[in-house]
C-alpha cells in the first residue's frame, strides 16, 4: 500500500471514530431513562378549590410509607410520538417521593402530620403514577388509603383518591413529565383533603 493510499485510509478511518462519539452522546442524552424524580407542580393548591382543615384540634396523623404495587416500578411514562413509542423510567423509589410529597402537602394545608405516636394512621399503596406524551401530556395518580385507629386497630376509613393533570408541551421533555405528574399528585391530595370524610376520621368519629 503506498503511503497516499494509507494516509487517506487513516484520514476516513479517524473523521467515522469522531463522527461516531459525536453521535453517540447525543442520542444517549435524547433517552428519558433512569431520569431522576424532579418535584416541578406548575400551581399551589391554594389556586384550587378552597379547604377548611379546621377543627382537627388533639388530631395526629401518622403516614406510614406508602408501598408501591404498580406492575413495573421504574415506568413513568410513555412517549408516543414515535414508533416504537419511547419509555419515561427512573432508578430513584416512587413510593419514598409519593409519601414525602403527600406529608408536605398535607402539613401546608393545616393538617397535623406526626412521624410517629399518631392517633390516626394512614396507609397508602399506589396504583398509577404514569404520564403519556402523544398530541398532549397525559398524567394519572391513583391512590388506594386506608386510616387506622391507632388504638384500637379499627379500620375507620378506605378511601381511593386519584388525580390528572393534561397540557401542551414540547414533546419527550423531562420537565414537562415532571410537571403532569407534580400536578396529578397535587390533585390527589386536592381531592382527598376536600373530603368532609377525612376529617371526621382524623377525629375518629
Amino acid at each position: 500500500m503506498n503511503n497516499r493510499l494509507y494516509v487517506a485510509l487513516s484520514l476516513i478511518v479517524g473523521l467515522a471514530s469522531i463522527g461516531a462519539g459525536a453521535i453517540a452522546p447525543a442520542v444517549a442524552a435524547d433517552k428519558l431513562e433512569n431520569i431522576p424524580l424532579v418535584w416541578k407542580p406548575t400551581s399551589p393548591m391554594s389556586e384550587r378549590a378552597a379547604l377548611d382543615m379546621k377543627g382537627l384540634d388533639g388530631a395526629k396523623l401518622q403516614i406510614d410509607p406508602f408501598i408501591d404495587n404498580r406492575a413495573d416500578k421504574s415506568l413513568l411514562g410513555l412517549n408516543k410520538s414515535k414508533v416504537p413509542n419511547r419509555k419515561v423510567t427512573t432508578q430513584e423509589d416512587v413510593a419514598r417521593f409519593v409519601t414525602y410529597q403527600m406529608k408536605t402537602l398535607m402539613s401546608a394545608q393545616g393538617v397535623p402530620i406526626v412521624d410517629t405516636g399518631g392517633t390516626v394512621v394512614m396507609k397508602g399503596w399506589i396504583k398509577r403514577f404514569y404520564a403519556e406524551d402523544a398530541s398532549r401530556y397525559n398524567a394519572d395518580v391513583d391512590l388506594e388509603l386506608t386510616f387506622t385507629d391507632a388504638e384500637t386497630g379499627k379500620i375507620l376509613w378506605s378511601f381511593m383518591t386519584s388525580g390528572n393533570s393534561s397540557r401542551y408541551g414540547i414533546t419527550y421533555k423531562a420537565d414537562n413529565y415532571y410537571e403532569v405528574l407534580s400536578d396529578a399528585l397535587v390533585g390527589a391530595t386536592h381531592e382527598l383533603l376536600r373530603n368532609p370524610k377525612f376529617k371526621e376520621v382524623l377525629n375518629r368519629k
